[in-house]
């Protein structure tokens, strides 16, 4: 039985160390934190649990190929309750409200209702959302595995959200907002993604949603992570937590085991780096390997910005479930990094009673930032008191703009934690704490990239940062994708 070696516990990592073993190797995952999980985590703090990744999951729709995957890892399973939403979230913007709505039609109809003026505009965005509904992630293979005919058939199928991605990943939201008149629509597209996102994104992410298959399992990130854990361990897995890699072991330009930031080394016939690609080359390869395509993508911060965020979270001495599932609403400036900031928002958790004390709840805020703003942190953290009052001055400025305009909770809310990009970095190694790979910009070109490294053989890269998007769903394909890429190279039939 050959050995296979994951460095990292992440979704990637678990799922390519569960499929590892579905597929009879003999797997160990090395895990540097505590517990598994990566990025896909929560924590506690003052009797609230804060649930540090999902907003909503791709793939929770029964049936889906990805759904497929999240249910084989047992991320998902027919015990797993799913959350969906009526509303993708609510905006409070040049004194109007609008709501986002699950319901393409009722979105429509109230954007309409709010400009006719509009109607055409809005009548275009609808269909193109409703084109983006028939995305459907391809998880059984890799392109590189499929046939002539699965290849032909996933063109078909793909025909229509494929000319829509050309149509509309060259226009930013900003330049897709000028298509509208009324101001509160205008800016209602330039605020709904990060700057430099292309508009496809939020249609495409809007699509998802609204076709069910963009919910939240009950219980959340954490919950999800352990169910992978426990499937891991039940194949037949091995994890070891705290055990962090300093090195790839390489003999002749062949992958031959790791060696443990102890010394320790362990020999293996495969290694998998299911952690963050810049670690990869740069540490565990101590920079022998280079690949192309991501040298271009991390020096180009600008096309190729990675989206973090400032997580704020509050506890609140009432139960929120009569407001939206995400308020969004316009305030004064206030800066957090190098980022002015506008818009305030914040998820709120009513839906998870367990997540709180009885009759509270938890509120999250989600600050965007990127490259820039990561090196801020970055050099804040050197002096960590200054780091720690610069936290505080954040989340004392977003409960400001949250009791001013949500009166009724002044006096309610109690601050959690504050976590930066910084922290995303420390905790998980995600480079510059991205939770998504590169954004998907107007000047960004989309790289599929097969996991291999030019020179070296044995040794497979894998997770979010090899497709486009990025984020959970890549991460658990992805993993699946290297397994199978192993057996085609070991002329093993893979089964899953």
């Amino acid at each position: 039985m050959k050995k296979i070696i994951i460095i990292g516990g992440g979704v990637a990592g678990l799922s390519a160390g569960i499929h590892a073993r579905q597929a009879g190797f003999d797997c160990t995952i090395h895990e540097k934190h505590s517990i598994p999980g990566g990025h896909c985590t929560g924590w506690t703090r003052k009797g609230y649990h804060i649930d540090g990744c999902i907003h909503w999951l791709t793939g929770t729709k029964k049936g889906t190929e990805l759904y497929k995957v999240w249910e084989n890892v047992d991320a998902l399973n027919n015990e797993t309750e799913i959350i969906q939403f009526e509303e993708f979230g609510r905006y409070e913007l040049c004194g109007e409200k609008i709501t986002l709505w699950k319901d393409l039609n009722r979105l429509k109809s109230d954007l309409i209702r709010l400009s006719p003026e509009d109607e055409a505009a809005v009548t275009e965005f609808i269909n193109d959302v409703k084109i983006a509904q028939t995305m459907d992630v391809p998880a059984k293979k890799p392109v590189d595995m499929l046939s002539l005919k699965e290849l032909t058939q996933l063109g078909k199928s793909m025909k229509s959200a494929g000319e829509l991605m050309n149509k509309a990943g060259k226009i930013t939201c900003e330049e897709y907002a000028k298509r509208f008149k009324h101001p509160a629509i205008r800016k209602l597209f330039r605020s709904c993604m990060s700057e430099g996102y292309s508009i496809a994104a939020f249609i495409f992410s809007l699509g998802i949603f609204s076709s069910g298959n963009g919910a939240v399992p009950r219980g959340g990130s954490l919950a999800m992570a352990k169910r992978m854990k426990e499937r891991f361990k039940a194949v037949g897995g091995k994890l070891v937590t705290n055990s962090p890699v300093a090195e790839i072991a390489v003999e002749g330009d062949i992958a031959a085991g790791i060696r443990l930031a102890d010394g320790t080394f362990e020999a293996a016939d495969y290694v998998i780096a299911a952690c963050d690609a810049r670690v990869t080359f740069d540490e565990l390869l101590k920079g022998r390997y280079k690949d192309k395509k991501f040298e271009i993508r991390y020096n180009n911060p600008v096309d190729y910005a990675l989206p973090s965020s400032v997580l704020v979270a509050f506890g609140v001495s009432g139960d929120l479930k009569d407001y939206p599932n995400i308020s969004s609403f316009e305030t004064e400036p206030y800066r957090v990094g190098v980022t002015d900031c506008t818009i305030a928002s914040f998820k709120n958790y009513a839906y998870e009673p367990d997540f709180s004390p009885e009759g509270c709840t938890v509120i999250i805020s989600n600050i965007a930032q990127t490259d820039k703003d990561y090196f801020y942190w970055e050099k804040l953290y050197r002096n960590r008191e200054e780091y720690r009052k610069e936290k505080i001055r954040v989340a004392t400025e977003l409960q400001t703009r949250i009791e001013e305009h949500f009166p009724e909770l002044k006096g309610n809310l109690t601050l959690l934690d504050v976590a930066t990009p910084v922290t995303y970095h420390r905790y998980t190694g995600a480079y510059h704490g991205a939770w998504m790979s590169f954004m998907m910009t107007a000047n960004a070109k989309n790289m599929m990239h097969k996991g291999k490294i030019k020179g070296l053989k044995n040794c497979m890269l894998t997770g979010q940062w090899l497709e486009p998007p990025g984020g959970l769903p890549v991460a658990v394909v992805t993993g699946k994708f290297t397994i199978q890429r192993i057996c085609k190279k070991e002329k093993l039939e893979y089964i899953f």
